[in-house]
């Protein structure tokens, strides 16, 4: 499935943090301006299969496999993208 929000090559410059809230806006419907960064993710009305649908496209665009779990363990737009920004998995 080509989506833009999950191809790294199209989006080079776009940052974890950046990608989370372009794909959060496109689900609610808003810019990604209006994507409150702390926010929990189930403020956003994402369930646990959405969450894990969003870490496999965020594989993708980090490129390197994440765990499934990263939504709960950092359950934040801002904690999450700190912790990818690390190098973290």
């Amino acid at each position: 499935m080509s989506n833009p929000a999950t191809a790294k090559q199209q989006q080079p410059s776009t940052s974890s943090r950046d990608w989370m809230c372009l794909y959060l806006s496109k689900k609610l419907g808003v810019s990604p301006g209006e994507v409150d960064t702390k926010k929990t993710f189930d403020s956003f009305g994402l369930d646990s299969a959405e969450a894990v649908r969003m870490v496999g496209d965020l594989e993708d665009f980090v490129g390197r496999r994440l765990s499934p779990s990263l939504p709960y363990k950092y359950p934040t737009i801002e904690a999450l993208s700190q912790h990818l920004d690390a190098g973290k998995s």
